[in-house]
């Protein structure tokens, strides 16, 4: 009796075993899908040095890239234009993932005022792109990149294959939405920001024209390596390997701030509407999105307060306007009284998916393709709480890590 019951025990253990061997089987044929992180407005990745000092993806709570290492994830942060346009962002994240130089289009580059090429990577940052699958990860205005990166991937640009004939790029050809497997989006302002459109725009200006002499001067220095801004194509500084004699030339900054190929005018709500317009979703691609709000309802007023844990520079600056929107359009733009939920930089809403396209809330039983699955809204969270800026360090480890298991479960 004992050898029976002790052969049954065995045998249990043995279809346990071979079932656990297939579970990690499969999710170990999954996990090996890199992730590409992309940065925001005025970010850095990981070629630049500042990273190595403040890792934007997680600041003051340490490195998330090393972390998510750790946990057995491949991961690798893009380094692109900190305040270039969509377009010349996907470029440029395209030119990384190939280990090519950065071809910005014939037509775009015309369209525009600037050079047709960028810099050139020697080597890709993912070797194994074209040959697996990524899973894209956009923090704030990295969601509009990938997006955009995305569509252009599966769906080329007639435009540019017709400007540039047989010398186009292979990113403008389209046909290659098969290398994406997820798209995530982190406080991504799918539909622009009301920070960039509200009356008193004279702010942005002011911090974006700041922003360029900076550059200007920051990047035709030895310190360019420290955080590179990639305003090459532009003619405000050299390219990489030039050396550091680019002429610091106001002009180029107010034909920069004058032209609708820039982050700046991709934040604006038309700019994000034109931008929503060429981009096209992926039938075969998950799509996820994340929103944020840090406000809180007064009890007398009625109005909304940023909270007392909010970086304290949106509070001072862009929360209380989107705060005390109070009109029901904005440059012929519908804005309702939802718009007011906000992160500091964002309105809640305008992060949750791109107006007009296919969209459900969250259902872990449900996750399907070519929709966007929402999740629910993370409250008391700010802008910069993905960056781990301030942040729990539990917490956003947390977050990352349940994050990229949940993409892997799909």
């Amino acid at each position: 009796m004992f050898k029976k019951l002790l052969a049954s025990f065995l045998i249990f253990i043995v279809i346990i075993l071979s079932l656990s061997t297939l579970a990690f089987a499969h999710t170990d044929e999954t996990e090996k899908y890199p992730f590409i992180f992309v940065h925001g407005l005025m970010g850095w990745g990981e070629a630049q040095i500042v990273n190595d000092v403040m890792p934007y993806w997680g600041t003051t709570c340490g490195d998330m890239m090393d972390y998510l290492e750790n946990e057995g994830y491949e991961v690798h942060a893009a380094t692109i234009g900190g305040a270039n346009s969509a377009w010349d962002r996907a470029c440029e994240l395209y030119a990384q993932l190939t280990g090519t130089r950065v071809d910005y289009g014939e037509a775009h580059a015309a369209e525009h005022g600037h050079s047709r090429f960028g810099r050139t990577y020697d080597e890709p940052i993912c070797s194994s792109f074209g040959e697996t699958k990524i899973n894209l990860v956009g923090h704030s205005f990295g969601g509009a990149t990938v997006r955009l990166f995305a569509s252009i991937l599966e769906y080329g640009a007639a435009e540019e294959v017709a400007a540039s004939g047989n010398g186009v790029s292979d990113f403008f050809k389209g046909g290659k939405g098969e290398y994406i497997h997820s798209i995530t989006t982190l406080s991504a302002p799918h539909n622009g920001s009301l920070a960039a459109d509200r009356d008193n725009v004279w702010i942005c200006d002011m911090l974006f024209k700041t922003c360029y002499y900076g550059w200007g001067i920051l990047d035709n220095t030895p310190l360019r390596p420290f955080w590179d801004m990639q305003l090459e194509q532009f003619g405000l500084t050299d390219y990489p390997d030039d050396g550091f004699e680019g002429e610091f030339n106001q002009e180029i900054i107010d034909k920069i701030l004058a032209s609708e190929d820039t982050a700046y005018y991709d934040l604006t709500l038309k700019g994000a509407a034109e931008l929503n317009e060429k981009t096209k979703m992926l039938d075969n691609v998950y799509y996820f999105s994340y929103s944020t709000e840090c406000v809180f309802e007064g009890p007398i007023t009625g109005r909304y307060y940023p909270e007392i844990t909010m970086n304290p520079l949106f509070v001072l600056t862009t929360s209380p306007d989107i705060c005390t929107y109070d009109r029901d359009e904005l440059f012929g733009i519908p804005v309702d009284e939802s718009w007011r939920l906000n992160d500091g930089v964002v309105s809640t809403k305008s992060a949750m998916y791109p107006e007009g396209e296919p969209h459900k809330d969250f259902d872990g039983k449900n996750i399907e393709k070519g929709i966007w699955n929402v999740m629910p809204v993370m409250e008391s969270t700010d802008h910069t709480d993905f960056m781990g800026m301030f942040y729990s360090p539990f917490k956003i480890r947390k977050f990352y890590s349940e994050m990229c298991s949940l993409v892997c479960s799909v």
